[in-house]
């Protein structure tokens, strides 16, 4: 399953299915310091994803709590960089601060219109937890509703007595990956700046859906 065009992020939602995961009720298997980490954070998004946004200041703060909780879990700079491979070391400063912020922010509102469009109950069984090198830890997961079930690994990094997500593979995709192949061809095709404009371009339309 593999995606060309930037307006595939929402439209297909693939990256939100990685987030998405935080905010469905948690079945675990076995406990790890991992899953118990991602357990922890699921039962606080959960929480604030079920207050009502019933008017948009009101969606504005719901959605900086949440920000305020899944930035410091994802790492974004961390991400953004893995996704923006190669390129990432011609860039200025400037314009890896640019990026980073946008980045974040198109994977964030894509998570949120995903959940808040959802009208099914998920629910997500927890598998297995594995070490890796360095203290890393993988997590397997099982994502199921209705209609589908999705499987999920988070690569998780040790950092500070908690952990960092470096990357979610969904189904055999890795959420990083996809972005960078993405990424590249558009910057092939428009340039970075090309690639700036829709990347800022697809935040205005999540940000007013």
């Amino acid at each position: 399953m593999r995606y060309t065009r930037l307006h595939t992020f929402t439209r297909r939602a693939l990256p939100a299915l990685a987030l998405s995961a935080l905010s469905l009720p948690a079945l675990s298997a076995l406990a790890g310091p991992g899953t118990d980490f991602l357990a922890g954070k699921v039962k606080t998004v959960r929480s604030l994803v079920a207050q009502p946004a019933k008017d948009a200041p009101t969606k504005v703060k719901i959605d900086a709590q949440l920000m305020a909780v899944i930035a410091p879990l994802m790492n974004f700079p961390k991400m953004s960089e893995a996704a923006l491979g190669q390129r990432w070391k011609t860039c200025t400063e400037a314009q890896r601060k640019r990026f980073v912020e946008l980045f974040q922010e198109l994977v964030f509102h894509s998570y949120m219109k995903r959940i808040r469009s959802a009208n099914e109950d998920y629910s997500v069984e927890y598998l297995d937890e594995l070490p890796r090198e360095a203290g890393r830890l993988e997590v397997e997961a099982e994502a199921k509703t209705k209609k589908m079930e999705v499987e999920l690994r988070f690569t998780l990094a040790p950092v500070k007595g908690a952990f960092e997500v470096e990357d979610v593979v969904i189904d055999e995709v890795s959420l990083v990956n996809n972005y960078r192949e993405q990424f590249a061809k558009i910057i092939v095709e428009e340039g970075f700046d090309g690639l700036l404009k829709k990347m800022e371009d697809q935040v205005k339309k999540l940000k007013g859906a």
